[in-house]
């Protein structure tokens, strides 16, 4: 599958659907929807046990974060320690090609929550108040930046085909960014809150199955 810019779409139908999509200059919705019919293979490496582990750091990130950034001289010391733990779990569990997606997502989420914030009590604020109601929703907000950081990836990965159809690396990079947000957007159509008791493990991989179906749906037109 890989995960470099270098790479373009594999040589199959519904990827040729989506690449001729994206340079064709069809309407957002389209090109989205392409993308998720097209992602069979990324929705399984992103459903794998490796990516769940990094969900399962955001579930224990809600309420440890505090302790984390108290305990630590600065906000970087405190993200990097907790990332560079992620990491370490998501690999003792297994391996998935979708990993640096997994990480990045992981990484703009925490940073995200903090503010920018680097003094540990001024960061604590920023995360309490950015962290949402729950540690469930967390975990939605961590599905949206996986969803979008597949669909930057995907775009970005075809800049040179948008290149030759004269279309400009501003337009191109304006393109994947409108592409990631509304991907993230997907994230609440999959969220649901957990039962008591239910592992994220056991969750994850219908939860990002869920979010595939939404993405490859049009929407429908009013009668």
């Amino acid at each position: 599958m890989g995960t470099s810019t270098s790479y373009r779409a594999p040589n199959s139908p519904r990827w040729s659907a989506f690449v001729s999509a994206l340079i064709g200059g069809a309407p957002l919705d389209r090109v989205r929807s392409e993308l998720f019919n097209a992602g069979n293979d990324w929705q399984i490496e992103l459903s794998s046990a490796a990516v769940a582990s990094f969900a399962s750091t955001v579930e224990r990130l809600y309420d440890e974060m505090p302790a984390r950034l108290a305990e630590s001289t600065s906000a970087t010391a405190a993200v990097g320690s907790a990332l560079s733990e992620a990491r370490a779990a998501s690999h003792e569990v297994g391996f998935s090609a979708a990993l640096p997606v997994a990480e990045r997502a992981l990484a703009r989420l925490v940073l995200s929550t903090l503010g920018g914030a680097e003094n540990p009590i001024a960061a604590t604020e920023q995360w309490l108040a950015n962290r949402g109601a729950t540690s469930s929703e967390a975990v939605a907000r961590y599905l949206g930046e996986v969803l979008g950081q597949y669909a930057r990836h995907v775009v970005d990965r075809e800049a040179g085909r948008l290149a030759e159809r004269s279309i400009g690396a501003a337009t191109s990079a304006a393109l994947s960014t409108e592409l990631a947000a509304g991907a993230r957007q997907l994230a609440s159509a999959a969220y649901s809150p957990a039962a008591v008791g239910e592992q994220l493990s056991a969750r994850w991989s219908q939860l990002v199955s869920a979010a595939f179906e939404a993405g490859a749906a049009l929407p429908r037109r009013a009668q």
